[in-house]
C-alpha cells in the first residue's frame, strides 16, 4: 500500500486533525482520533458560521455552539470532543470562547496538516497508465475498495447505471483466444506473444453503462460510469496497483459480450480496466507532458 496517502483524503478531500492538534504549542486535546477531519474553507467561511451561530452578535459562543459551529465546519467531533476542546479554548475559565480564539485554532489546526491536501492532488496528478504487470494476485479486497469508490461517482438522478464484471482466468483465456485468433490471420508469431500477455495480466474488470432511451439520460449515465473508472483506478493507485483502461476491436465484438455476460440489449461497453501491480513499481512509471496549459482549457465569462 502506498503510505503517502489515505483512501479517507482521496475521496472526501479533508485535512485529517490526527496528531496535529498535539504538535501545537499549548497541546490541545485530539478530537475525533484518525477519522476526523478538517475540510479546507476559507478563514471567512469560518467566520461566517460562527456568526450564524452566534445569534445574540455577543462575539463568543458557549460549549453546545461551538458543537454546532464544528459540525457546520465538516470538523467530526463527538460531543466529549467538542467539551474538551471547549475548554483548551476557553483559557479563562467564563464558560465563553471569542472568535479570534475559535479562528487561531482553527487555521493552524489546518495549517499543520496541510500536506494532506497535497496528497489528494498528489493522487490525481500522479496515478498513470500502467502497460506491464508482475504476475501476483491482487488481493479480493482491494478490487472491492475499488468499485466501492467507483460507485461513490456522481450520477444524476441517483440512476447508478454501472455495472463491474471480474473476469476469471477461463474467460480470460477465451478472451485471449478470440484476439489472437483475429491477429493470427496476419502475423502468426505476433499472435502468440499477445495472447500470451494477455492471459498473464492478473486482473481484469469489464465496466458497463446501462441503456435507456438513447437519449440525454444515457449520455449522462455513460459519463457517470466513466466517472467511476476514473475512482476505480485511483482506489487501486492509492493501494499501490496499477490500471490500465482499454477498449478495442475484439471488446465491441458480440462474441467478447457473450463471454463476459454483458447484455448488448440494455448494456453498453464502457472499458475493460486492466489492473496488477506494476513491473518495476508505480514509481517507475513516467508522467508524458501535457500539451495543453490550465489558461488553455481554463475560460471564464463576465
Amino acid at each position: 500500500m502506498l503510505v503517502f496517502f489515505s483512501l479517507a483524503t482521496l475521496f472526501t478531500a479533508p485535512l485529517l486533525l490526527r496528531d496535529s492538534l498535539r504538535q501545537q504549542k499549548n497541546p490541545c486535546p485530539r478530537i475525533g482520533g484518525a477519522g476526523t477531519s478538517l475540510r479546507i474553507v476559507s478563514a471567512e467561511h469560518a467566520s461566517e458560521v460562527f456568526h450564524l451561530i452566534d445569534t445574540d452578535s455577543s462575539g463568543h459562543i458557549c460549549s453546545t455552539e461551538l458543537k454546532d459551529v464544528l459540525d457546520r465546519l465538516d470538523v467530526s467531533a463527538s460531543d466529549e470532543d467538542a467539551e474538551a476542546l471547549f475548554k483548551f479554548l476557553d483559557a479563562n475559565g467564563d464558560g465563553e470562547i471569542c472568535e479570534d480564539d475559535f479562528l487561531s485554532w482553527y487555521q493552524e489546526a489546518a495549517s499543520t496538516v496541510a500536506s494532506e491536501t497535497s496528497a489528494v492532488r498528489q493522487a490525481l496528478f500522479g496515478r498513470r497508465t500502467v502497460n506491464n504487470f508482475d504476475r501476483t494476485p491482487v488481493p479480493d479486497e482491494v478490487l472491492r475498495n475499488a468499485v466501492k469508490a467507483a460507485v461513490s461517482a456522481p450520477n444524476h438522478k441517483m440512476t447508478e447505471p454501472w455495472r463491474f464484471i471480474r473476469l476469471g482466468n477461463e474467460t480470460i483465456s477465451k478472451i485471449a483466444e478470440l484476439n489472437s485468433a483475429q491477429i493470427a490471420k496476419k502475423d502468426p508469431e505476433k499472435a502468440a506473444k499477445k495472447r500470451a500477455r494477455w492471459e498473464a495480466i492478473p486482473g481484469w474488470c469489464v465496466v458497463t453503462s446501462r441503456k435507456t432511451d438513447g437519449g440525454i439520460q444515457e449520455e449522462e449515465d455513460f459519463a457517470a460510469t466513466c466517472c467511476a473508472v476514473q475512482n476505480f483506478q485511483l482506489s487501486m493507485f492509492a493501494d499501490g496497483v496499477g490500471t490500465k483502461w482499454t477498449s478495442g476491436p475484439i471488446t465491441r465484438t458480440e462474441e467478447f459480450a457473450k463471454l463476459c455476460g454483458i447484455d448488448t440489449d440494455n448494456e453498453k461497453f464502457v472499458g475493460c480496466i486492466w489492473y496488477g501491480f506494476a513491473s518495476g513499481g508505480l514509481g517507475s512509471l513516467k508522467s508524458p507532458p501535457r500539451k495543453q496549459s490550465i489558461d488553455d482549457v481554463l475560460s471564464s465569462m463576465p
